[in-house]
């Protein structure tokens, strides 16, 4: 897939589809929402950080998007990563951060990504 191929016309609705079908047997739920209290099972969150202006050219625009995976087992979140990282970056964003999986208080796991993109807004297609 070419960089000119690469069309986002809803990304935050085609980034939760990307995830909500990665290949796995493992049992999680995509939300928009971050957990209000521990986690029960594992959640992938969806959170656009960016979606601005980037440049003095008014066709450009920045898409960014953290990811976060939390869960009660450190392993499923493991096994889960390099899925989440796939379909990320076959939407064609580019990952800027992939942080540790750290245990928070209430004895439940997160691991972050971010990843973003410069957009053509005339085209949508990516740029950078």
């Amino acid at each position: 897939m070419t960089d000119e191929s690469l069309i986002l016309t809803d990304a935050a609705g085609q980034v939760r589809e990307a995830l909500a079908g990665l290949d796995t047997e493992l049992t999680y739920t995509v939300s928009g929402q971050w957990p209000r209290s521990a986690p029960t099972g594992t959640v992938i969150t969806v959170t656009e950080l960016d979606n601005a202006q980037v440049s003095g050219l008014l066709v450009v625009d920045r898409l960014s998007f953290q990811i976060d995976l939390w869960g009660t087992d450190g392993d499923s979140l493991r096994a889960l990563a390099p899925l989440v990282n796939t379909a990320l970056l076959s939407l064609g964003l580019l990952r800027d951060y992939a942080g540790p999986l750290e245990l928070e208080r209430g004895n439940y796991f997160r691991k972050t990504f971010r990843f973003g993109r410069r957009v053509d807004k005339r085209s949508m297609r990516m740029i950078d």
